[in-house]
Order: structure tokens, then sequence, then C-alpha cells
């Protein structure tokens, strides 16, 4: 038959008492530490997942936000340019408005200095001529020798509008 060493029992009660003791008293808190290691570290990635997903979240809409500012600042710009334009058009038709009518008045101005010039021509040389007339016929002089003479001479001269003055 068999037979079995007593000592070879209390090996194995030892073992199994040992293994229960250890379990219960090492095994379980070790097990308890690395389940709440594990929980927390659960937690920093589900911790980082959600930061992650959120700064992407964040550079999109900053991103949508840069490109609408991008856009407006175009357009604005734009708009200036086109004010800038319209500004320009308009400060150039008045100047060219004004410098017509510079010109229109100049030359006004240069007609009627013009015609006054040719009247006070027409009268200095009616006045030299009457001088002259009278110089020649000496003291015979009045109204009516006067228009005589003036006549005369404008029939000889010509009249410079030719326009009868009676």
């Amino acid at each position: 038959m068999l037979r079995i060493d007593i000592n070879l029992v209390y090996i194995i009660i030892n073992i199994l008492i040992l293994y229960f003791l250890l379990k219960k008293f090492l095994i379980k808190p070790l097990d308890n530490i690395l389940a709440q290691r594990q929980a927390k570290v659960d937690g920093m990635l589900n911790h980082a997942s959600a930061t992650e997903t959120e700064a992407m979240q964040l550079k999109e809409k900053y991103e949508n936000q840069i490109a609408a500012v991008q856009s407006e600042s175009d357009r604005i710009v734009e708009q200036a340019k086109k004010d800038a334009q319209f500004e320009r058009d308009k400060i150039l038709d008045q100047a060219n408005g004004q410098a017509k009518d510079i010109l229109t008045k100049a030359r006004e101005t240069v007609t009627l200095e013009h015609e006054k010039a040719m009247r006070e021509m027409e009268t200095e040389v009616a006045g030299l001529a009457l001088t002259a007339a009278q110089k020649i016929l000496g003291d015979r002089s009045g109204a009516e020798s006067d228009q005589l003479l003036y006549d005369q001479f404008l029939d000889k001269a010509g009249d410079s509008d030719d326009t009868d003055l009676n």
C-alpha cells in the first residue's frame, strides 16, 4: 500500500494555509491597487481623448473664424478700393468741370477784352481822325462838320464789325 508520510501532509497543509494567507493579505490588496491604477489610467485616457476632441473642435472653430475674418477683411479692402476709385472719379470730374469753367471764363474774358480793345481803338482812331481833320480844316469845326468828317472817315476806313453806328 501506499504510505503517506505525515510530513508530506503537513507540508501540503502549510502550503494551502500559506496560499490562502498570501491570497487574502497580499494578492487581494495587490489586485485592488492594480485595479485602482487601471481605473486611473483609463480615466486619464478618457480625459485625454475628451481634451483632444475638444481641442480639435476649438481648432476647427478658430479656423472657421479666421476664414470668416479673412473674407470680411478682403470684402472691406475691396469696398475701400471701390470707394477710393469713386472718390477719385468724383474729384477728377469736379476738377475737369472747374477747368472747363475756368477755360470758358477765360475765353469770354479774352473775347470781351478784344471787343473792348477794338472799341477803344475805334474811339482813338476816330479821335485822331477828328484831330487830323481839325488841323486840316483849321478852326472850322462844329458838331455838324465833326459828324460829317467822322462819317466820311468811317466810310473810307470801314467799320470793324460791319455795322452802322448811326
